[in-house]
């Protein structure tokens, strides 16, 4: 029990460090949004401990599955920690903010390809006035996608290669798919596949839509938020998370279906 709670404790503690890393690291960052900042930290590193300090899981998937959260976490802070630095860099705070600008307009030309998501980016930011603003929403949307498509790979790598997760021992479909309502056996693998496949296209259709639905759609609003360091972050972190995090569930769950069903036969 002891190690258990201090292992919840020391993830909740990595989380608030990651999500006030922003507040400290941009320029022109308010008391308000630094205490806004502070308390979304408090809240997310309490239900972290929650869930992590208990023996039974509540909402995470596959929390005794490693590395499937820590993939999707590790995806959530590169974000955070690269998209702080390419602010920081556009506002010209670092010595090195020319090789992060650098990489960002690598990021734009390696995933600027026809029907990429990006591309939709590229031609919404068109519409912007200010074109340091929309040079900027380009690069941190490239960089977003491309750090969530790596990783992506990263883990359909791990779990084909290191075949995840049929080499630990205690995985056990239950714990470790706790929102899944268990059946007999022919269902349970139809509805695994069917939320695999799910899931798996909502997160590609995502990152399509998202784009479409914020520059069409949002107007100036959109623009309002996208002109400050602190909102361009967190929308162009949500856009490639939100994405990922939908596609590393639908690969998992998918590999699960498989399991089962070559299990079954």
């Amino acid at each position: 029990m002891f190690w258990r709670l201090l292992g919840g404790f020391g993830r909740a503690a990595v989380v608030i460090i990651i999500l006030v890393m922003p507040a400290f690291l941009l320029p022109n960052v308010s008391v308000a949004s630094l205490e806004v900042s502070l308390v979304v930290a408090v809240i997310a590193a309490a239900l972290t401990v929650f869930e992590y300090a208990s023996t039974h899981p509540s909402l995470i998937d596959f929390r005794f599955a490693p590395p499937y959260n820590r993939v999707r976490f590790l995806c959530f802070a590169a974000q955070v920690i690269l998209l702080s630095f390419l602010c920081r860099a556009s506002a010209g705070l670092d010595s090195f903010g020319p090789d992060v600008l650098a990489f960002a307009d690598w990021a734009i030309a390696m995933t600027d390809w026809p029907l990429s998501p990006v591309r939709i980016v590229i031609e919404a930011a068109a519409t912007i006035p200010d074109r340091a603003q929309a040079l900027l929403t380009v690069r941190a949307a490239a960089v977003s996608f491309l750090s969530s498509f790596v990783l992506l790979m990263g883990f359909a790598a791990i779990l084909w290669i290191a075949r995840w997760p049929v080499a630990r021992r205690d995985f056990n479909l239950w714990i470790n798919l706790p929102t899944f309502t268990p059946g007999y056996a022919e269902d349970t693998e139809r509805r695994l596949f069917r939320d695999g496949w799910f899931n798996l296209l909502s997160g590609l259709a995502f990152l399509y839509l998202a784009p479409i639905l914020v520059f069409r759609f949002g107007g100036g609003a959109a623009n309002g938020v996208l002109a400050e360091y602190q909102g361009l972050l967190w929308a162009a972190t949500a856009w490639g998370l939100i994405a990922s995090s939908l596609a590393i569930r639908g690969l998992a769950v998918l590999k699960v279906a498989w399991l089962v069903r070559r299990a079954r036969r």
